[in-house]
């Protein structure tokens, strides 16, 4: 089987991806408004400056977000570790790449998740294809995103079974 990255987060191998490239909303999980693109005030570097009392101050959101690994594969595959920090020009491409692969990462833990599920020896072929597939791309392709549906479609009459 092709190796499969790592699917945790370690934002010690990351350019802050999340801190620059999501938007945050004021509301229950953020204490402010930021756009995309645009680096949290809370970062010093590549790291959150307030990270232990993020829930303290109302930044819940940034507790609970998980970009599954796909961060650190970008900064260091995509970019051999350069950051966007040392080439500003650098930063609408890392985060094209971040916003295309986060899905694909999340899409792996699943299919991870349903090898606990009893699957049909069909199910389990399909699940290890699109593991596979999912491994190798930078980017979610429409064929992945029809064959990903069908089999979670397969995997719901699979479980009514």
């Amino acid at each position: 089987m092709t190796a499969l990255p790592d699917l945790t987060s370690d934002c010690s191998q990351c350019a802050a991806l999340c801190c620059v490239g999501l938007t945050l909303d004021k509301g229950d999980l953020f204490s402010f408004d930021k756009p995309a693109g645009t680096p949290c005030p809370n970062l010093d570097g590549h790291l959150c400056s307030c990270h232990d009392k993020l829930d303290e101050i109302g930044n819940r959101g940034c507790v609970l977000y998980e970009c599954a690994g796909a961060g650190q594969r970008v900064t260091q595959m995509r970019f051999n570790g350069e950051s966007w920090r040392d080439d500003p020009t650098l930063l609408p491409a890392m985060i094209r790449d971040f916003e295309r692969l986060k899905p694909l990462h999340e899409r792996m833990k699943q299919l991870i998740e349903a090898e606990n599920i009893t699957l049909s020896d069909a199910l389990e072929v399909e699940r290890q294809r699109l593991l596979r597939k999912c491994a190798r791309l930078w980017a979610d392709t429409t064929t992945l995103a029809s064959d990903y549906e069908q089999f979670l479609s397969d995997l719901a009459q699979h479980a009514r079974a």
